[in-house]
């Protein structure tokens, strides 16, 4: 009798070396993995090949200067501990932050390219996203002038995704917003009050307009999660060969759900052969369309990773 177990999860100064234990992949500028040839980014995982409770992973920009240091409570994903600092490819920082919990806490930063303190805020593990998880403190822009004081004032910002305006009132978003995405083309109008998003209109470049009262909405089954899980379970046949070495372990899965609601682009991140890994996606393209992620009420593109623990008894 098999059984199936799974967690539905959602899914960087350091010398670039490779050590026996470690792990390299090369990725392109949208994170897919790819050859060496083509890479845009390395990313390597400190003693991948040893066991252990947390594993440092390193992102190098195709320069080899280091873009990012994190550490995650598993070698193939997991939650994030202590810090995150990210580095502009000129070797200073560009943010830090905490995790606890599973959560950001605690305080962060952002610096602007040359070094310059860009902003100072807090995050509050206690809090969820949508319910004041982070409070401004004091924001300076590009020419040092600080425009947000304790948490009161006007920002005009512009990061690697977006380029947006308005003001804070202790520490929280207050009133009207405007933004576009500098990585797609759409723009946003966003009212808010005491952090709170009240209701926000995204524009498509094309004039299609987006109504949303939530930022991020994550994808889902449309029969629901569980109806998710009873099928892969059902529908999982062990194959002849692992039954008789009697193959155990867990398998890690890595895919993505597509704007049109489809899973798609299947990968295998930990294997246990045997047939296994192929049966493992063969169940899981075999399942109904989901309803897709929504960002500012824009069908998105989301990845997952969906480990689940197989017994051949």
């Amino acid at each position: 009798m098999k059984k199936i177990i799974f967690l539905f999860l959602i899914i960087s100064k350091v010398a670039f070396a490779q050590e026996s234990n470690d792990k390299i992949t090369y990725l392109d500028s949208l994170y897919k993995e790819v050859n060496e040839e083509n890479k845009f980014y390395t990313k390597v995982i400190k003693d991948y090949y040893l066991e252990k409770s947390e594993y440092k992973n390193l992102l190098f920009y195709k320069s080899n200067k280091l873009k990012e240091e994190k550490t995650v409570s598993e070698k193939d994903g997991g939650y994030l501990i202590g810090e995150e600092i990210q580095y502009y490819e000129n070797g200073n920082k560009s943010c830090s932050v905490s995790y606890e919990n599973k959560t950001r806490h605690g305080k962060t930063y952002t610096w602007y390219e040359d070094g310059k303190l860009k902003e100072e805020g807090e995050f509050n593990s206690e809090k969820s996203a949508t319910e004041k998880h982070f409070k401004m403190i004091n924001f300076w822009n590009e020419n040092g002038e600080k425009t947000v004081i304790n948490g009161n004032g006007f920002v005009n910002s512009k990061n690697e995704y977006y380029d947006e305006n308005g003001n804070y009132k202790n520490g929280y978003r207050d009133g009207k917003w405007n933004g576009k995405s500098l990585k797609k083309a759409f723009q946003y109008e966003e009212i808010y009050s005491d952090g709170k998003l009240i209701s926000g209109i995204s524009t498509e470049e094309d004039g299609t307009k987006n109504e949303y009262t939530v930022l991020e909405v994550r994808p889902k089954p449309k029969k629901g999660v569980q109806h998710f899980y009873d099928f892969i379970a059902k529908k999982f046949s062990y194959p002849i060969a692992a039954k008789r070495q009697k193959i155990n372990g867990k398998i890690i899965v890595q895919f993505i759900v597509d704007k049109d609601g489809k899973i798609v682009e299947p990968k295998i991140i930990k294997g246990l052969g045997y047939g296994l890994d192929e049966e493992a996606i063969r169940v899981l393209l075999s399942y109904d369309k989901w309803i897709p992620a929504l960002q500012r009420g824009r069908k998105v593109r989301c990845s997952y990773l969906l480990p689940f623990t197989l017994s051949s008894e």
